[in-house]
This record gives C-alpha cells, structure tokens and sequence, in this order.
C-alpha cells in the first residue's frame, strides 16, 4: 500500500515546533523580540477563480490510466494545486475527500487543508470534523494537528486536548507543541494539570536526575538536550524508574517547552507555573477574551456578505 506518510511521519513528530506563530498569551519583550515573522496570508480567491480551479482539480483528480501508487500521487498532486486557491468552495472539495475511501488520499487532503491560510475558521473546522473520523489512525491525526498549527485555527481546543490522553506518544507531543505553536492561553491551565499529573511539581527529573530544558538555541535543540539527558540519566540508573519516570521523562521536556510557548516564562514545574499563573491571573484573563474574540472572527472570513 502506498502510505503516502511515511515520507512525512518523521517531520510530523516534530512539525510543530517550526509551525507559524500567534502573538496571543503574555511574553516578555525577549521573547517577543526573538519570534519569527509570519509568512503573509494568502489573499481570498473570487468565485470565479475558484470554479475554473475547481474544474481543473476535478480533471486532474481523476488521473485517468493511472493505479495503485501511482494514482494517489497524482490525486496529491492535484489536491497541492487546488489548494493554492484560498475560497471555501476549495475547502468544501478538500474536506469531501477527507472521506475518501483511500487513507493516504484522506490524509493528503487534511493536509492540504492546513494550506487554505486565508480561511482559518472554515478549514480548521474541516480539519477537526476530519480528525474527529479518523480518530483511531495516528498519522492521520498528526498530519491533522499539523494543519491546525499551519492555520492558526483558534476553534481546536477540545480535540487538542483530548489528544493529550491518546495513547501514542508522537501524538500526545504533536499536540503538544501545537498548543505552543498557537500560543493560545486557554491551554495554560491544561499545561499546568498535566505538569502535576506528570509529577513535573518541582522541577523536570528522570530517576532521580534535574535535567534542563533550555540551551538558549532556537528549534527543538532544547527538547532533544533534554531528552537525550534524560536518557543517559536513563541508562545511569537502569531499573530504578518507574512507569510515571518514564512518562515524565517522556513528555516533561515537551510541557515545559509549551508551558514557555504559552506563558513566555521558563518553569521548572507546576509549582512555580501555579504561582505564576495565580500572579498573572488578570492578564491571562485578558488574552483569553482575546483569543475568543479573534477565534469567532476567524469563522467569519469568506462569507458572502
């Protein structure tokens, strides 16, 4: 079987961590100061540029004479193409094939979803009815999460959270990160019950052993020094740990790192992120009405008026 995603799981693991940015929660002017530019939004398409893409997309999607591997890379191809036109009727044909019978074809077209920039609140909804279908397939979810973050879609909250309890671990730290990349204040609370879950109180440690997070490089250099310290720690104390070490070990470094995101402040554990969060009550409140504002307008782009 083809599985077109193989090509793109290793990318999704980490994906969000290079996703696009939203100036939401509060942070300090470091860290505003340090943060990457957005790429600019696409602009709308008209109707009439949509129904000529769209004749085009329903030619080329049927890649007549081609089979099997071959056909599924042609139907990616032209579901890329289409989704260079941002109009909702483009995300109505993307979504309608998020229910093709062939997963790759339906994972394709999640992701491509996630390029529709200009219609946040429309196609991030399709993304998560998408995901909400496909729930018990791990690569779908992933590549689902990664058009969340590419849209900035504000209307995700209860799957992002839910995908916190999935069993798999790439797509707990998906989440994650996404939860960072979007810098939603809303997660803040989720982050600190799960630093307390995790036993992250005091500061991040793998059988015994404080590990930092933070190397003062950009990317994901300071989540791979930690878990690449909390497995020689690991290794140092082999059979000591027990099941919560090692989930902690796991997904500390990543809350942390989102807790940062999120906050823009550098914790140790859930309780200094308490503190804070107790300090900054007022101000976390405040983005919070933000985001929800800024979250119902995102429904309102493309609409006929």
């Amino acid at each position: 079987m083809f599985r077109l995603y193989p090509l793109v799981l290793a990318a999704l693991v980490v994906v969000a961590l290079g996703l696009p940015l939203l100036s939401t929660a509060p942070a300090t002017g470091e860290e505003a100061g340090a943060a990457k530019k957005p790429e600019p939004i696409p602009a709308l398409a008209s109707d009439e540029e949509a129904v000529e893409a769209l004749k085009v997309f329903k030619k080329d999607f049927k890649a007549r004479g081609k089979k099997g591997d071959e056909k599924v890379a042609e139907q990616d191809w032209a579901m890329r193409q289409l989704a260079k036109v941002q109009h909702r009727k483009v995300v109505d044909a993307l979504a309608k094939e998020t229910r093709n019978r062939n997963i790759d074809v339906r994972t394709a077209a999640v992701l491509q979803l996630g390029r529709l920039r200009a219609l946040p609140g429309y196609a991030g909804a399709a993304v998560v009815k998408a995901m909400e279908k496909n729930s018990k397939d791990s690569t779908f979810l992933m590549a689902g999460l990664e058009s969340v973050g590419s849209l900035g879609y504000l209307g995700a909250t209860e799957v992002l959270v839910r995908m916190l309890k999935h069993p798999e671990y790439a797509v707990q730290k998906n989440a994650l990160v996404t939860m960072g990349a979007l810098k939603d204040p809303r997660f803040i609370e989720e982050i600190i019950k799960l630093m307390k879950a995790l036993r992250l109180e005091s500061g991040a440690s793998w059988d015994g052993v404080s590990v930092t997070h933070d190397t003062g490089t950009a990317g994901d250099h300071d989540q791979k020094a930690a878990e690449a310290a909390g497995k020689a720690a690991e290794a140092k104390n082999k059979g000591k740990g027990k099941r919560a070490a090692r989930s902690q070990r796991d997904l500390g470094p990543v809350v942390l790192q989102t807790a940062k995101e999120l906050t823009g402040e550098e914790f140790t554990g859930g309780i200094m992120a308490r503190k804070w969060l107790a300090e900054n009550r007022k101000q976390v409140d405040a983005a919070i009405k933000d985001v929800e504002q800024r979250a119902k307008a995102q429904t309102e782009v493309g609409k006929k008026k």
